[in-house]
């Protein structure tokens, strides 16, 4: 069992699935690799990704039919590509939380320093959300000095890597920075990120192999399945909003 809460697998709404037909090949290869719940999180970035709610809501509702058809129950949610109006957007319902809770999907520039990555993390947390920075080992900050991870995880951050980081589809460097917060135990999650069917797929399956034959059968429950399960079962709501959309 697999539970991934970071992909752009819906279709029409940011940088990830071209088509209706893309996204259904992607959950059927999502199913071979014993998917059993995905939160689908479209970009949200300024004056880049921001398209309409209702729109993204729209193609989550179409794909959702045939998720479940695959035996995946799919969850809506956002990567939120972090600027001064997150708070505004969030409270406003702008945007979804992962899977309508608590928890946000955070995303960071590739040099942007650690005290901007802290203290909106801070922030967040103080107003009552559980931060989870995406792909943390895309960071140049946690590149150059990997043992920083800890400053943002004291703030009150949970860290996702994703799954072709550690297996090295994004670059040595990438790789080694993503082993290496394993390694420190920093990691709270690997999701797949996945954007198509070609460059950016779904490996979830394959790099949850690789962890549990190198970090053990525990790790691999606890970054792929355990941790993700609590933010679906987190009965601490920012909204009385269903996950579903009916």
């Amino acid at each position: 069992m697999i539970v991934d809460i970071h992909c752009h697998i819906l279709y029409g709404v940011d940088d990830g699935s071209d088509s209706a037909q893309t996204s259904r090949q992607i959950l059927d290869s999502m199913a071979r690799q014993q998917i059993t719940d995905v939160i689908v999180t479209p970009h949200y970035r300024r004056h880049m990704f921001a398209y309409p709610k209702e729109e993204i809501e729209e193609s989550f509702r179409d794909l959702s039919q045939y998720a479940k058809s695959k035996g995946i129950r799919l969850y809506i949610g956002c990567e939120y590509h972090v600027d001064h109006d997150i708070y505004h957007n969030l409270k406003g319902g702008r945007v979804h939380t992962l899977a309508d809770s608590r928890y946000v999907l955070t995303e960071y520039s590739y040099s942007d320093d650690l005290s901007r990555i802290v203290e909106y993390t801070q922030e967040l947390v103080m107003r009552g959300y559980q931060p989870v920075i995406a792909h943390a080992e895309r960071c140049q900050v946690f590149q150059r000095k990997p043992k920083l991870i800890y400053e943002v995880i004291d703030a009150g951050a949970m860290i996702q890597l994703n799954a072709g980081s550690v297996l090295g589809r994004e670059g040595w460097g990438v790789k080694r920075t993503a082993r290496k917060l394993i390694d420190l135990d920093a990691a709270d999650f690997i999701a797949s990120d996945t954007h198509d069917l070609t460059e950016r797929a779904c490996h979830m399956a394959e790099c949850r192999d690789v962890i549990s034959r190198k970090y053990g059968e525990s790790a691999a429950e606890r970054l792929f399945q355990e941790n993700a399960q609590q933010i679906l079962s987190s009965i601490h709501k920012i909204s009385d909003r269903p996950t579903s959309l009916g």
